[in-house]
């Protein structure tokens, strides 16, 4: 009999109308329980191409303290999201992405930077392709970008940071942006979206 009651309350309750909205709309529950899905979702890396050194093949990535982008042998494999005109990792089940955002205040070799806010909307990317920032008032159409090494560093193999190659007459080595950088070591490379895999 107990049974019987306590399995007649969870129906009672699964079967209950939506509570009301205050504008009158029924709300729609979400789930909140169950596994993460994302696992089983394509996922990819951006590489920088072409497959030459020393920087091919090296996968997009970012440096924590600063939040900076950098090449590294070991990127972002992850889902993107290339709503908006915007570049955005996400982590496996996680519900914050992450931003690629091109330095809005530099005027030559802008740093690329990630953020949990999208500041930058005029990436055209998807999977297969390469990565192109679309015109603005400041700057032309460009898939070029260049990666530099910094010039002191403590770790053996450093990350390439990336910065966003624009029309300039501005030499490497007198570039504001550019400075804590080894310019003899800056070489252009293009950003590759892969096409997705499953992990």
């Amino acid at each position: 009999m107990y049974a019987f009651s306590v399995l007649a309350s969870f129906l009672a309750v699964v079967s209950a109308s939506p509570a009301p909205m205050p504008d009158g709309t029924a709300s729609v529950p979400i789930p909140t329980i169950g596994p993460c899905t994302d696992v089983y979702k394509p996922h990819a890396h951006i590489i920088a191409t072409p497959l030459n050194p020393p920087v091919g093949g090296l996968q997009l990535t970012y440096d924590s303290p600063t939040g900076r982008a950098t090449l590294t042998s070991n990127g972002f494999y992850s889902l993107w999201d290339f709503s908006n005109g915007g570049v955005g990792q996400q982590p496996d089940c996680a519900k914050t992405k992450l931003w690629l955002n091109i330095d809005p205040v530099a005027t030559e070799y802008r740093p690329l930077y990630w953020n949990k806010t999208q500041i930058t909307t005029n990436w055209s990317a998807s999977y297969g392709y390469d990565l192109v920032a679309k015109e603005t008032k400041q700057y032309n159409t460009t898939d070029v970008f260049i990666a530099c090494l910094p010039l002191y560093s403590v770790v053996k193999n450093p990350p390439w940071y990336l910065f966003l190659l624009t029309p300039t007459t501005v030499p490497l080595d007198s570039a504001p942006s550019l400075k804590g950088f080894d310019t003899k070591s800056c070489v252009k490379t293009r950003l590759t979206v892969e096409v997705p895999t499953y992990p």
